[in-house]
C-alpha cells in the first residue's frame, strides 16, 4: 500500500470518528481530530465541511464562515488561504499545510503562500520539506527575507556552503537601501557558533541559533530519551527538585561562568514566576527589587515564566543591556519580542509544581490539582528545601560546557541590543522573524 493510500485509509477512520463525536456532541474533541485530518497529505473537502459545521456548534461564527466559504467554492484559492491564515494565526501550523497545498495547487506561483507553506512545514520540523518550499519562494520572489530563510533552512540542514552562498545577495540588497545587514549579521553568527561546536543534540542547536544558555532539556527532567516527543509535545508536571537544580545552575554559573556581570537585583514579571524569583535571591544574596529599577544602568536580572508576561516587560528591557532576561520555561509557538539570555526549561506544557495543573494516574485519567495560594515567599521554601538534593556533577557538566563557549555566549556585554531586533524560525522555539 502506498503512503498515500495508507493516508486515504487513516482520513476515513478519523472521518468516522469525527460523526460519532458529532452524534455525541463532543465537538471539542471532533476539532481536535479535525485538525490531525488537516495535516495528511490528502485532500478530502469533507474535512473543510465538517469542520464549519463543528465550528458553528462550538458558536464559532467567524470562524466557522471562513470553512463554509471553501465549502461552497472548492476551488477558489482565497478561501483556502483564509481558512490557512486562520489556522496559522492560533499557531495550528501543521494544520495549515492542507489549505496551502490547495492553494499552491491552484496558483503555483503564489509566492505568499508557497513561503508559509515552508514556514508551516519548518513549524512541523519537515526541513527538506520547508527547504524546498523557501527555495520556490525565493525563485517567484527574491527578497533578503526569503534569501535568509533558505540560507537558515540549509544551516539546520546541515548544509554550510548553501547558507554562506547567499550571503553576497543579501549583503547587496541592505546595501541598496543604505540599512545595516541585519538578517546577515544573525546569519553570521549563526555560521560562527555552528562551525565552532558543530551542533550534535537540543542544547547545541540552541547555542547555535541564539547564543544563550540553555539549562535544562525536558529529555533531562525525564531522565530517558523519548523519540516520541519529536522533541516538542511533552506533558509534565515540573516538580520541585526540577526548579532546584535550574536555579542552582543559574546561580553557579553567573558565579563561574565568564561574561555574566555582578548583578544588584531581581524582579519577577508576575506572581507566576515570582516564588523562582524570591528563592533565587535568598540562595544567591541578591536583593529583590521594585520595577522601577528595570529603567535604570543598575544591573538585574527579570525572571518571567515566557508567557505574556514577555510582552508586558519588553519595553522596559529591550534597549536596556543591564537586565538579563530569565525565561523559566518557553513555549513553542509563542511569538514574543524578546528573545531570553537564559532559558532554564524547553517544554511545551510546562506546568511549574504551584501552578493549577492536571495529575496523571496510572491509567492516563487527569484529575484537576488547583494552584497553591501561599505567598511566593512562602512557595519559596518548597524549592530551597531540594537545594542540598540536586547532582553537582550533572551541574558541572553544564558549567564546563558554557566556559568553554564563553566567547561566543550572547550575555552580560555581548547581549544584542537593541533585542526587539530579531527572532528567528527555530525547531527549538519555533518564533517568527521580526524585524
Amino acid at each position: 500500500m502506498s503512503n498515500e493510500d495508507k493516508q486515504v485509509e487513516q482520513l476515513e477512520q478519523m472521518l468516522q470518528h469525527i460523526e460519532d463525536c458529532m452524534a455525541d456532541e463532543l465537538y471539542d474533541r471532533a476539532q481536535d481530530v479535525l485538525n490531525t485530518c488537516l495535516k495528511l497529505e490528502v485532500y478530502d473537502l469533507r474535512v473543510y465541511q465538517r469542520y464549519a459545521f463543528v465550528l458553528r456548534m462550538l458558536d464559532r461564527k467567524q470562524a466557522a464562515e471562513l470553512f463554509e466559504n471553501v465549502a461552497m467554492n472548492p476551488d477558489d484559492p482565497d478561501a483556502y488561504y483564509k481558512v490557512a491564515q486562520a489556522l496559522m494565526h492560533d499557531n495550528l501550523f501543521g494544520s495549515a499545510i492542507n489549505p496551502l497545498r490547495k492553494v499552491v495547487e491552484l496558483v503555483p506561483m503564489a509566492a505568499n503562500a508557497v513561503f508559509e507553506l515552508g514556514y508551516s512545514f519548518l513549524k512541523e520540523f519537515r526541513m527538506d520539506d520547508a527547504l524546498v518550499q523557501f527555495h520556490n519562494a525565493y525563485e517567484y520572489n527574491p527578497s533578503p527575507n526569503t534569501a535568509f530563510y533558505v540560507a537558515y533552512t540549509s544551516l539546520l540542514n546541515h548544509n554550510v556552503a548553501a547558507a554562506k552562498e547567499l550571503f553576497p545577495y543579501i549583503e547587496g540588497e541592505y546595501a541598496k537601501n543604505g540599512e545595516q545587514p541585519v538578517m546577515l549579521n544573525i546569519l553570521k553568527s549563526m555560521v560562527e557558533r555552528y562551525e565552532a561546536f558543530p551542533p550534535k543534540d537540543l542544547r547545541d542547536w540552541h547555542f547555535v541559533q541564539y547564543g544563550t544558555p540553555l539549562l535544562r532539556t525536558s529529555e533531562e527532567d525525564m531522565g530517558e530519551p523519548n523519540e516520541n516527543l519529536n522533541g516538542r509535545y511533552v506533558f509534565i508536571n515540573y516538580g520541585w527538585l526540577n526548579v532546584a537544580q535550574t536555579i542552582v545552575t543559574f546561580k553557579r554559573m553567573i558565579e563561574e561562568v565568564p561574561g555574566f556581570p555582578q548583578y544588584d537585583y531581581i524582579i519577577p514579571a508576575s506572581l507566576d514566576v515570582a516564588p523562582i524569583a524570591f528563592a533565587f535571591s535568598e540562595l544567591t544574596g541578591i536583593p529583590m527589587g521594585p520595577r522601577e529599577f528595570l529603567d535604570t544602568t543598575q544591573k538585574g536580572i527579570l525572571f518571567t515564566a515566557w508567557s505574556d508576561e514577555v510582552r508586558v516587560v519588553a519595553e522596559h528591557i529591550s534597549h536596556n543591556p543591564n537586565v538579563t532576561l530569565f525565561a523559566f520555561s518557553m513555549g513553542w509557538t509563542l511569538q514574543a519580542p524578546v528573545c531570553p539570555d537564559v532559558i532554564g526549561y524547553l517544554d511545551q506544557a510546562n506546568r511549574l509544581p504551584w501552578q493549577d495543573t492536571m495529575v496523571l494516574d496510572e491509567n492516563g485519567e487527569r484529575t484537576p490539582r488547583p494552584a497553591m495560594t501561599a505567598p511566593p515567599e512562602v512557595i519559596m521554601h518548597y524549592i530551597l528545601e531540594r537545594v542540598e538534593a540536586v547532582d553537582q556533577a550533572e551541574v558541572d557538566k553544564l558549567i564546563a560546557y558554557y566556559t568553554e563557549r564563553a566567547h561566543l555566549l550572547k550575555v552580560g556585554e555581548n547581549s544584542n541590543n537593541p533585542r526587539l531586533g530579531f527572532q528567528v524560525e527555530s525547531p527549538i522555539e519555533s518564533i517568527r522573524m521580526v524585524v
